[in-house]
């Protein structure tokens, strides 16, 4: 629920998106040793537009999926009152904070064991000669972007519910920024020939050239997004000063991309760590000012247990997909997640329980850190109220 943590998106958020992604292909590929405009020069190549078309794809139907189910149930839960509202909004804390991994890798072994049904990109259909129909050719064709699109509206569905504070205008821009992020894990898991299958295939080889480009070129991709998304009507006045147009940028994306330069697990927990807890600090230093003591340690309290709560969801993006399994301590726990050969793949489409086990896990923990922080802010919030509604001792 990173959308949770942003601030109101500044003016000209497309044109700044669009830059920040050109900044961060060049800072990646500098960082990993390519040359000073390999990074830009995936903006040029056909194939990887190709590829980025076909992910911008995806990424419109699981928006268009996921906004439709969330706002119905947003204003459903309107209509119900609070705490129903607080009830149907548990399950959306859930979906999104549940490791996209192992929700990909348990969808698709539910799907192809217990159902016994096909995932095009796994095991494409072939129809026998002289029977080519026109209707199974194109239902196939859809399957092949829908099998994607249904798992990636699973996570962003889970933030239009749960990520109520923002409006419409923000929300969507906000899962536009962070979901690509999501769509590397998903894509490479169904090995969908776009723009995400990519990435995963860069980062594991180390490939900063590629890695950079394929910032680029998605940088371009969801400044289109929010360009088309400003036709919606804001809600609140646009956010100013530089610490918004810095929290409005795809960061865990460009954490993830840093792989292919940072060989230091702990540096990639720790940059992710920092992004986080700084994408949170303009609110939290908001419910500091003229807040007496006890206050402002709840506040600061709230705004470290959601950090981490995030922290857990993109450390388990990081496991997935960096070079080598993470090690020490209980760090261990998300070496379930990373799958990188055939053999590991078909072990874990016969056997989904491990990946499954470790994703609860993770989702228990990191809803209760989120669940925690709640309750701290809504200690924050009655305690003010108390004191506003409490009358000052008139003179005697």
């Amino acid at each position: 629920m990173i959308s949770t943590l942003l601030p109101p998106p500044p003016r000209w958020l497309p044109v700044r998106v669009a830059l920040g992604g050109m900044l961060a292909a060049l800072v990646i590929a500098l960082s990993g040793g390519a040359g000073l405009a390999s990074g830009w020069t995936g903006l040029g190549d056909p194939a990887l537009l190709a590829r980025g078309a076909r992910s911008a794809a995806v990424l419109a139907i699981a928006l268009m999926m996921a906004s439709t189910v969330g706002f119905t149930l947003s204003w459903l839960m309107r209509g119900c009152g609070k705490a129903c509202a607080h009830v149907v909004a548990l399950p959306g804390r859930c979906a999104a904070l549940f490791p996209v991994a192992a929700l990909t890798w348990s969808a698709v072994a539910w799907w192809i064991g217990a159902l016994g049904r096909p995932v095009e990109t796994l095991m494409p259909f072939q129809l026998p000669a002289g029977a080519q129909d026109w209707r199974m050719l194109l239902g196939s064709d859809l399957w092949e972007y829908l099998a994607p699109a249904l798992v990636l509206a699973v996570p962003l569905t889970g933030e239009v519910v749960a990520g109520t504070s923002l409006p419409l205008r923000a929300r969507l821009q906000s899962l536009c920024l962070h979901g690509p992020a999501w769509l590397i894990l998903i894509e490479d898991v169904l090995h969908f020939m776009g723009w995400g299958g990519w990435m995963a295939q860069a980062l594991r080889t180390g490939d900063a050239a590629a890695a950079a480009s394929g910032l680029a070129v998605m940088g371009w991709t969801c400044a289109m997004f929010c360009t088309l998304l400003n036709a919606l009507p804001p809600e609140r006045p646009c956010g100013r000063g530089i610490a918004t147009s810095l929290c409005w940028q795809p960061w865990p994306l460009w954490v993830l991309a840093a792989c292919v330069c940072v060989e230091s697990q702990q540096m990639l927990w720790l940059l992710m760590w920092l992004i986080l807890a700084l994408l949170g600090f303009p609110q939290c230093l908001e419910r500091l000012r003229g807040r007496v003591p006890a206050v402002q340690m709840r506040c600061a309290g709230s705004w470290s247990l959601e950090t981490l709560s995030q922290l857990l969801v993109w450390l388990a993006a990081i496991a997935a997909l960096h070079p080598h399994p993470l090690s020490g301590g209980v760090m261990r726990l998300f070496r379930p997640l990373l799958v990188t050969t055939q053999e590991q793949a078909a072990r874990t489409l016969a056997a989904p329980r491990p990946i499954l086990h470790t994703g609860l896990l993770l989702l228990s923990v990191a809803l209760g850190l989120h669940l925690a922080a709640v309750f701290l802010r809504a200690g924050i919030v009655q305690k003010q109220v108390h004191q506003d509604v409490t009358p000052e001792p008139g003179p005697e």
